[in-house]
């Protein structure tokens, strides 16, 4: 396989590698899921053992860690593969505009045309 670029290198390690990792994101989505509902209960508990009321925003973080491993490949690879799909060209053109005008014809003008 020829390899013109670090892109089509990185694109094809990709493609090859998404279907080996899943087996392993599954375990750990399992793994993230559980660290948060024994953190909470860990939390309810301790407050209701003090008699103390429970505070919830402090139990919203482990399922916003949760929730970000969970949804890693759709949001986080899908973002960063959107953005890296994006022509270089597509890009510079939305950028500098129609310059290519002048650029023409500046040989005519060195020229004396």
């Amino acid at each position: 396989m020829k390899f013109d670029n670090l892109h089509q290198i990185l694109r094809s390690l990709y493609e090859q590698m998404m279907p080996l990792c899943g087996d392993m994101a599954g375990v750990a989505k399992g793994i993230a899921g559980l660290g948060a509902l024994f953190y909470v209960a860990y939390r309810v508990w301790q407050s209701l053992a003090r008699a103390e009321p429970i505070d919830v925003f402090p139990m919203l973080r482990p399922f916003a860690i949760g929730l970000c491993i969970m949804f890693f490949p759709t949001v986080v690879l899908g973002t960063i593969n959107s953005i890296l799909h994006l022509p270089p060209a597509e890009g510079q053109i939305g950028i500098r505009g129609d310059d290519a005008q002048p650029r023409n014809r500046l040989p005519r003008v060195q020229r004396g045309v």
